[in-house]
This record gives structure tokens, C-alpha cells and sequence, in this order.
């Protein structure tokens, strides 16, 4: 017993020592994944089990060296959001498209509304705002955000503020039963006899199967002359780097074989194939041609899935050292007391969203598998929350039992419900968006996927919500960020 204990609380020879380390941390990640992974009447707080398991290791003296805590913390923060730029990139410029920008301008306003709601709260109730910060995180479920306030306040005030954590943990299990209670309230009093569909946007839905049949026989249409010649339909993967950001207008597929490519299914999204479309490699491309011509088209883009599988690491590093590099960089701004940052949160951010979308014009590999990217994004974010909670977990029972911070709860559902509610009106009777598409954008406004994983429950026939999620989640996620930052930065 004594063998164990000095194992898990450090003491002696194992004080900061590597084992020490890394049997502390992986035990935290290990059991708050393994919780993750339970519901509760369908409702799960996934990866933030982590940031719980962590307090509770805090709170019985089981935590890391401060100087590896810090570092450990800061490189989860770097791997988790750099991968979420590389998802959201390369459809982020896209969803301010056609009946995009009603739908963003919808997002961005209850990302104001959240950070006006938390500010107000902050002048009427005293509370601090690096507190405040915290809660809005947690009341939004926005990990990057949190880690966003976390690093600008270290670089501003050259410390850390524990009580960011704290109001994050606090705020985040209502922050998902929240807006999960808001998208009943909405369904019950806008729209009537509990439609999910508003009266006057009832239409058939668009089946992305039939645009893809239609985009096809307007092509045999083309090649009527060969009425006898039968089309097939084919789906090729890009796996020849010669292709990466080759406009369709330049390789002339249609011209020279005879075959044409209709659509382009890139990071979960599928996209319209037009002339100026500029292809990547690792996209999944839909052919449409004879047997032979679609066998032509195969032999150039690859199609080789065992060449995608490869790992392709240079311009993830690259990209990060660059991401640092540019969050360091001091922005000035007229009237503030000092120049601004976009720091290690922000920087990798911006810098992953861009070369993922224009890194293809410059000859510049960003593709990884999603399996790839979604398991750097979660060691990413469980070594992130698993080190806040080792570093907030001593003061929280404290706070919350002897500092007054159980009122943060309730804190926290004002900045949940109000942004959602008053929203919600403008989106049913201002922009007259359906029920389905509506409660999928409130759900991206939050970058909540519990809210979103309800939404699709609603109509399991539909993909509506979903939809309206990933057009919005791109801004509003690099708006969260950038918020908590300016938060920290003007109001400290």
C-alpha cells in the first residue's frame, strides 16, 4: 500500500518523476474516457469526463510537476484545435455561400448575445471576469474557448487563473442539458401543434442522391449521340499528389475522356462540382461516364486508398511552428491598453483553417484521414482537460461548497438559454427558418455535439439539422476563441 501511494501522490523518489507523470496523467484520461462513454437518458458529457476525473485527482493531491502540468497543457491545447482548423477549413469560406450567410449571421449573433449576457453578469453581480470567461466557456461546451482565455491571460499577467477552469467545469454539464431544454421550449411555443417544420417552409426536401442523379443525366443528356453507350457512376479517391489543386476546367476530363465528375465529398461535406473547382488530395470525387472513360479518369486522380493511409506529417508540424509563430505575433489596436494576440490557441487555429483551404493552390499536402485527424484530436483534447483538471481541482469543492460558486450554475444557463431563446424567435418568425434547420445552427452556435446528436434525433429521416450545424460550426468556432480572448484582454 505504501508502494502505491507513494505512486499516485509522488512522494519521495517518484516526486515529478516521468513515471509519476505519466501514470497520473494516463489514468486520468483512461477512466474519464472510459465514463464518457455512459449516457444518461441519451445525454452524454463525453470527453469533459476527463476534465472531472482530473479535479478529483487534484482534490486528493494526485497531480503533475506545475512546470509539465503547464507545458502538457498548452501542447493538448496546440494538437486538439489545429485539428479542428484542419476539419473545418476547407468548407469554411464555402458556408458563407447562398443561404449560408443568413445562417452564420444567425450564429455569430448568439455568439454576441452569449458574450453581452456574460459581460452584463459580470458588472451586476461583481464576479470576476476571468470567472465569467470561464462560465460562458462551459455554458457554450466550448473547450477552445477555455483554452483560448487560459493562454491570453498567461501571456498578459504571466500566471495562471484557476478560477477560468473552475467556472468552465461548473457551467458545462447545464451548458448540454441547457440548450437540449431550450430546443423543447422552442419546439412547444413557435411552433405549432409541435411541428417540427414551420407551416410556410413546408416543401419537399432536396435529396442530395437525387441532385447527383439529375447532375447525371444532364451529362448523358450531353452524349446523346451515344444513346447505346451505358453511363456508369463511379466514386475515386484522390491519391495522386499531381492533382492537388488542379481546377476541373484545367484537367478537361469531359473534353479529352469523356467522363465528368459531379460531385466532391470533402472533410464530411458534399460539394457541387463546377468548372473553377479546385480539387485536394484525399477528396472523394463522384465520376460519371462510360466504363471505359470512368476507368481513364481512375488511372489519373489513383485511386489508391493504401497511399491516403500513409501518414503525412511534415505539414502538420510545419503548420503548427507556423500557428505559434503567427499566435505570438502582437496585434495593435487603436484606444486598447496593449497589443493583442492571438496566442497558442487562436494562431494554430488560423493558420490550419487557411493552409487546409488555400494550401491546395500553393502545391501543399494538408490532408490526413479523419481517423487520423479525429485521434489527434482527442489525444489533443483529453491531455488539455485532463491537465486543467489537475491544476483547478484543489480549490474546486472550496468554491463551490464555501465560495459561493454553486450561483455560477445558475449563471451559466443565463448565458445557455438566453442567446438560444431569443434567437430562436428571430430565426422562426424574422428569417423563417424551419424547426429541424433552426435547432442544428443554435447547436453549432454552441459548438455543442450532445445538443447536435438530439437534434438528429428529432427526424432520423432528415439531415436538415446536421447541415445547418456544419454551416455555421466553422465561424462560430474561431468566434468563440477569439471572444474569450477579448474578454480576458479588455475587461481584466
Amino acid at each position: 500500500m505504501e508502494f502505491l501511494k507513494s505512486l499516485f501522490e509522488g512522494t519521495d523518489a517518484w516526486s515529478g518523476g516521468i513515471a509519476h507523470s505519466i501514470l497520473i496523467l494516463a489514468a486520468v484520461i483512461g477512466i474519464g474516457k472510459a465514463l464518457g462513454k455512459y449516457k444518461i437518458k441519451g445525454v452524454s458529457l463525453g470527453v469533459t469526463w476527463v476534465l472531472f476525473v482530473g479535479i478529483l485527482f487534484s482534490h486528493f493531491d494526485m497531480s503533475l510537476n506545475a512546470n509539465l502540468l503547464h507545458f502538457m497543457k498548452e501542447f493538448g491545447l496546440i494538437l486538439f484545435v489545429y485539428s479542428i482548423g484542419l476539419q473545418v477549413g476547407p468548407g469554411f469560406f464555402s458556408s458563407f455561400k447562398a443561404g449560408g450567410v443568413k445562417l452564420n449571421l444567425l450564429a455569430v449573433l448568439v455568439c454576441l448575445l452569449g458574450a453581452a449576457t456574460a459581460i452584463g453578469l459580470h458588472f451586476i453581480t461583481g464576479t470576476s471576469m476571468t470567472t465569467m470567461t470561464g462560465i460562458m466557456s462551459g455554458a457554450v461546451t466550448n473547450t477552445p474557448g477555455l483554452g483560448a482565455a487560459q493562454a491570453a491571460f498567461s501571456d498578459s499577467f504571466g500566471g495562471n487563473s484557476p478560477d477560468i477552469a473552475l467556472g468552465y467545469a461548473v457551467a458545462y454539464p447545464l451548458g448540454v442539458v441547457g440548450a437540449i431544454l431550450s430546443f423543447i421550449i422552442i419546439k412547444k411555443l413557435l411552433y405549432s401543434q409541435g411541428n417540427i417544420i414551420a407551416p410556410e417552409r413546408k416543401k419537399e426536401k432536396i435529396d442530395p442522391k437525387k441532385e447527383e442523379l439529375e447532375a447525371e443525366s444532364a451529362i448523358i443528356s450531353k452524349h446523346s449521340e451515344a444513346a447505346e453507350t451505358k453511363f456508369i457512376s463511379r466514386r475515386i479517391l484522390i491519391s495522386k499528389k499531381s492533382i492537388n489543386g488542379k481546377r476541373l476546367d484545367e484537367l478537361k476530363f469531359e473534353e479529352i475522356l469523356g467522363a465528368s465528375i459531379t460531385r466532391v465529398r470533402r472533410a464530411g461535406l458534399d460539394l457541387r462540382a463546377k468548372a473553377d473547382f479546385r480539387l485536394q488530395y484525399g477528396d472523394l470525387v463522384t465520376v460519371v461516364g462510360s466504363k471505359e472513360s470512368v476507368a481513364s479518369v481512375e488511372k489519373v486522380l489513383g485511386n489508391s486508398l493504401k497511399r491516403l493511409d500513409e501518414p503525412n506529417l511534415s505539414p502538420i508540424f510545419f503548420g503548427i511552428a507556423l500557428g505559434v509563430i503567427v499566435g505570438s505575433i502582437p496585434i495593435a489596436f487603436p484606444g486598447m491598453p496593449q497589443a493583442v494576440k492571438l496566442g497558442l490557441a487562436g494562431g494554430p487555429l488560423v493558420v490550419s483553417i487557411l493552409l487546409s483551404h488555400f494550401g491546395p493552390r500553393m502545391k501543399v499536402i494538408t490532408y490526413t484521414t479523419a481517423s487520423a485527424n479525429l485521434m489527434i484530436r482527442e489525444i489533443g483534447i483529453s491531455i488539455f482537460l485532463a491537465c486543467v483538471g489537475l491544476e483547478a481541482g484543489s480549490g474546486f469543492v472550496d468554491t463551490i461548497v464555501n465560495k459561493g460558486g454553486y450561483i455560477w450554475i445558475a449563471y451559466g444557463a443565463l448565458i445557455t438559454l438566453i442567446p438560444l431563446l431569443v434567437c430562436a424567435v428571430i430565426g422562426r418568425f424574422i428569417l423563417k427558418i424551419n424547426y429541424l434547420t433552426l435547432i442544428g445552427v443554435l447547436s453549432g452556435a454552441s459548438t455543442n455535439p450532445p445538443a447536435l446528436a438530439y437534434a438528429n434525433d428529432v427526424d432520423k429521416d432528415s439531415d436538415e439539422a446536421s447541415v445547418g450545424y456544419a454551416t455555421v460550426y466553422p465561424l462560430t468556432m474561431f468566434l468563440r476563441v477569439l471572444i474569450a480572448q477579448m474578454m480576458i484582454l479588455l475587461l481584466c
